[in-house]
Parts: structure tokens; C-alpha cells; sequence
């Protein structure tokens, strides 16, 4: 096989694999889940591999003791979120009453201001969007479920993760060696070295920021339970989950909580500050301490890369894309990086540091008109 038809097939087997992943995007929720749990806990069914534990059953430990450990702090505090998102769902209406002055007064202004035929009573806005969002929501509801997407990802997500967790777990090592035995030679040495590297970005990227993310829920629920804020359990659980999202998930929990505030206190300054105060602490601790602690620098994402990889994730494959959009674009970074050095070693462009004075080969490079002569102090 020569190596153009080789390359060809590479490529030619990468854009099936995700066309058929784009296809399938509906289903892919509680495999997603099943492989982010094997690679996250392949660590520890390594160690006790290594103490003479057969590959099977530590296996089948690891996975039982995982989700053993998620449904006990789930049953630990269900009560609690349970009577919190009772009392939410009671007071919604009047915490969402406070917010009528202040939505009168801008619709006033607007319609005043612009000349829109805007109402000016907050009831008829609201009765309007409302009927709009029951409506998507009806419509979206009745797809899913003649579909049986939502019902096949919320059994998936609570039988199928599991197994398939436990399936790529056991037969990890073995799905690697297999993997490894398919590179051509001439190429494997490359491949394997850019594979290290993204192993370790994502290792930084999957467990670091899972310990984040949970560190800001417990974060966020003590501080703003402290504060008096209603609903500082469900704003923790909720910024745990979002919190998967550096950036986007605390931004949106801080919102949330905002408008909980105002909805609780009014536009009371002492209360909001503290609600505030709360939030940048978290962020403070984040950036400090947790980020540092267990992500460190191996990610290398820029914010902007970042906002964009999950917004993009999220409208290719939706929620799903949102959780794969970091690690994949992690991955992308390794490889383009692996591609600028190997484009600046080719042309031998090697950047030359600040107040780093140019090599000969660079000099040679250079014309005698383009020279400066050099500063005398």
C-alpha cells in the first residue's frame, strides 16, 4: 500500500467517523457520559491492576464505587433540593412581581423614546412570550417524545453509562494497543508523541476542571446560603453542573443568582453586593488557587478559543457538543501547534526572543540596505 492511499484512507475513515457521529448526535448523550467516566477513573483501575487486581473486577469496583458515591450524595441531599425547588416553583410568580416597576418604566421609556407600539403593562408582555415559550415547549416535547430521544437518554444516562463505562474501562489498555498497532511505522514515533500530548491536556482539561467545577458549587452554596439567599443549594448544584464550561457556567449561575437577589430583596445595595461579593470571591479562588491547583497550564486555551468552542459545540450537536467542545479543541491545539513547528523548522522561521540579538544565519538573511547600524549610549 503506498503511502498517498494509506493517508487517503486515514482521512477517508476520520470524515465517516464523524459524519456518523453528526447523524447519531441524538443518541451519544450516555456514551459521551460512559467514556468521560472510563477515561477519568482509567488511573485508578491502573493502580489496582498494578497491585495484582485482574483488569475485570477492578474494573467492575471502580464503576460500582463511582456511581455508588454520585447516588449517595444525590439521595444525601435530594431532600433538601427537593423542598428547594418546591418552594422555587411556589414563589416564582411573586419573586418574578418585583421585577414589574422596573419592566413598566423601561417599556415606557422605550416606547416613548422610539416610538414602538410596545405595551406598557408588564402582564401583557409577559402573556404573550408566555403562550410563544408553552407553545416551542409543547411542540419540542411532543417531538422528543414520539422520538424517544429524551426517553432513550434518560435510561441511557441511568443504565447504559454504566455499562459502557465499565466495557471501555476493562478493555482500555487493549483498545490502545490496538489503535497503536494500526499507525504506519514511518509515522508512529509523531503520532505517539502529539497522543502524550493531548492525553495530558485532556487529563489536565477532564479531571482538573471537574474539581473546579465542584469546588465553585460548594463555593457558591455556602457563601450565598451564608449571604441568606433562598435557593443556595440549587445555585450550587447548578453552577457544579454549569461549571464544566470555564467562563460561560459561572457567568450564567451569577446570573441567576442575581436575579434571585433582586426578586428576594428588591434593589436592596447591602443584599446585592453580598450576592456579588460571594461571586468574586468565587472567581478570585478560582483563579488563584483552583485553577493553578488542578487544571495548571496544560490546557493552554485562550478565552476567546474557548467561547468559541462551545458555542460552536453547541450548534453542531447541542448539549452534547457543549460538553465534547473543550476537550476536542484542546486536542485541535496540540495538532496546531504540532503543525506551526513543524512549518517553522521547515523554513527554519525560528522567532527571535525580546532583546535577543538575531543569529548569523538570520543576519545573512538580511540586506545591507535593510541594516541599521547600531546605537551608540
Amino acid at each position: 500500500m503506498t503511502m498517498t492511499l494509506s493517508r487517503w484512507l486515514w482521512i477517508g475513515g476520520f470524515l465517516l467517523l464523524i459524519g456518523f457521529l453528526y447523524l447519531t448526535k441524538g443518541i451519544l448523550l450516555p456514551f459521551v457520559i460512559g467514556l468521560a467516566i472510563a477515561y477519568l477513573m482509567d488511573p485508578v483501575a491502573d493502580r489496582l491492576e498494578a497491585m495484582k487486581v485482574p483488569r475485570g473486577i477492578g474494573a467492575a469496583i471502580v464503576i460500582a464505587v463511582f456511581f455508588l458515591a454520585v447516588i449517595g450524595i444525590l439521595l444525601a441531599f435530594w431532600p433538601l433540593l427537593q423542598s428547594q425547588l418546591a418552594n422555587m416553583s411556589e414563589k416564582l410568580p411573586a419573586t418574578l412581581a418585583n421585577f414589574r416597576p422596573w419592566l413598566n418604566g423601561m417599556l415606557a421609556d422605550l416606547s416613548d423614546r422610539f416610538g414602538f407600539a410596545v405595551p406598557t403593562d408588564v402582564e401583557g408582555v409577559l402573556s404573550g412570550v408566555s403562550a410563544d415559550i408553552l407553545a416551542k415547549v409543547r411542540d419540542s416535547a411532543v417531538k422528543l417524545v414520539s422520538g424517544g430521544i429524551a426517553f432513550f437518554n434518560i435510561m441511557g444516562m441511568v443504565l447504559i453509562s454504566p455499562v459502557v463505562a465499565y466495557y471501555l474501562l476493562r478493555d482500555w489498555d487493549l483498545i490502545v494497543a490496538r489503535i497503536d498497532s494500526w499507525l504506519p511505522r514511518h509515522v508512529a514515533p509523531d503520532v505517539r508523541e502529539q497522543a502524550a500530548k493531548i492525553d495530558q491536556v485532556l487529563a489536565g482539561f477532564v479531571r482538573g476542571q471537574v474539581s473546579v467545577s465542584l469546588s465553585m458549587g460548594v463555593i457558591f452554596a455556602i457563601g450565598w446560603a451564608l449571604v441568606g439567599l433562598d435557593y443556595a443549594l440549587v445555585l450550587g448544584l447548578l453552577g457544579g453542573i454549569l461549571g464544566i464550561i470555564p467562563f460561560v457556567g459561572a457567568f450564567l449561575t451569577a446570573l441567576v443568582a442575581f436575579v434571585l437577589a433582586i426578586g428576594q430583596w428588591g434593589f436592596d445595595p447591602l443584599h446585592l453586593a453580598l450576592v456579588a461579593g460571594v461571586f468574586v470571591f468565587g472567581q478570585i479562588m478560582e483563579g488563584s488557587f483552583l485553577t493553578p491547583r488542578f487544571v495548571g497550564d496544560r490546557v493552554g486555551l485562550h478565552p476567546v478559543w474557548v467561547l468559541f468552542a462551545v458555542f460552536a459545540g453547541g450548534e453542531v450537536m447541542g448539549f452534547v457538543g457543549v460538553l465534547v467542545a473543550l476537550p476536542l479543541a484542546a486536542a485541535i491545539a496540540v495538532l496546531v501547534r504540532y503543525a506551526i513547528e513543524r512549518y517553522l523548522d521547515h523554513y527554519e522561521l525560528h522567532p527571535v526572543a525580546v532583546n535577543e540579538e538575531p543569529s548569523p544565519a538570520a543576519l545573512e538573511t538580511i540586506s545591507e540596505d535593510d541594516r541599521e547600524p547600531p546605537v551608540t549610549p
